[in-house]
């Protein structure tokens, strides 16, 4: 059996290795609660600025720097709507973010 060489990518590009990180956040995807669309995107919150906290404004209880959560915000308005919510809240949540 002749060995294959790893001659790179078809399209001439170097191989990159697998970002953990960024599998570990996601992908940005979009959800429909009640009529309403959101872009969603879970985060690990670990690059915040340290002084960072949020709000989870389903259950009003705090989400600390380096803890995992989900932001969302609807795709009408744009990011101005955007908030914080404990994984579990966010999948609980009917909305509307105001």
């Amino acid at each position: 059996m002749k060995s294959r060489r790893n001659r790179g990518s078809k399209w001439g590009a170097e191989f990159q290795p697998l970002d953990l990180e960024r599998v570990r956040i996601g992908v940005k995807r979009t959800e429909l609660k009640r009529g309403v669309e959101y872009s969603v995107q879970t985060t690990s919150g670990a690059r915040a600025d340290d002084d960072k906290s949020w709000v989870c404004p389903n259950c009003h209880l705090g989400i600390a720097k380096g803890q995992s959560h989900t932001v969302a915000w609807d795709s009408v308005r744009g990011v101005d709507t955007r908030r914080h919510f404990h994984n579990a809240c966010w999948k609980a949540f009917q909305g509307p973010l105001l």
